[in-house]
């Protein structure tokens, strides 16, 4: 699993050593960091091909703020400090990242319960792309933790990630409703509903994924 390191809106000055790093291809799955020209070339493509997904497979639903249940506006939720980059040019539909997703939070290999889903595309839709890895945003502003009226969604303290306490879930279903982007996953068999946490800090999907295809990026 790689890590980028990076910081939120202070310039950095680039050192003679950052700008041979630069130029060098690391490779990730040996744990090292990666290069700045190759991390915003993946940035590049999961904005521009989410973007594309988004609009063609997925329209986002329209949540009201007056279903807020936190007694606290978007704006006062903390930011989140790391999510989930995808490539969908090098997923190679494997789903293996389902598999071992399902397999570490629900000991059961069931795609279906997977907080990643493996978007399929055989009309090509996504400029010839014809798979898309779809992952949770972690928003800053997030509507499922604003929905949640039992506290039930908290933050994880070193990653930010918004993350379903399974204990408080009263399977409401108002998080669900809330997320544009279908991310919440619904557990028909314990009443309850859960979603992508970072694995806290060290995403199974990551490690697994044999394409390379995801990566974890986390703020300074």
């Amino acid at each position: 699993m790689s890590t980028i390191k990076a910081t939120d809106h202070t310039p950095v000055e680039e050192t003679a050593t950052d700008r041979v790093a630069v130029g060098e291809e690391t490779s990730p799955s040996k744990g090292k960091g990666i290069s700045r020209r190759k991390m915003l070339g993946f940035l590049g493509i999961q904005v521009v091909a989410g973007t594309l997904a988004t609009a063609a497979i997925a329209a986002p639903k329209n949540f009201k703020p007056e279903h807020y249940n936190r007694g606290i506006t978007p704006d006062q939720l903390p930011a989140t400090r790391a999510w989930l980059v995808t490539d969908p040019t090098t997923c190679v539909g494997c789903r293996t990242c389902e598999i071992v997703c399902s397999l570490g939070h629900d000991d059961v290999c069931r795609p279906a319960l997977a907080r990643i889903h493996t978007v399929y595309d055989p009309q090509h839709r996504l400029v010839k792309l014809a798979v898309m890895p779809e992952v949770c945003r972690q928003c800053n502003m997030a509507d499922c933790y604003l929905a949640c009226e039992y506290d039930a969604l908290t933050l994880d303290p070193k990653t930010g990630a918004r993350i379903i306490d399974p204990a408080k879930c009263e399977g409401c279903g108002e998080c669900f409703a809330a997320c544009p982007y279908d991310m919440i996953v619904e557990n028909e068999e314990k009443g309850i509903f859960s979603k992508c946490d970072l694995c806290g800090g060290d995403p199974l999907c990551v490690k697994f994924c044999p394409a390379d295809a995801l990566k974890f990026i986390e703020l300074g």
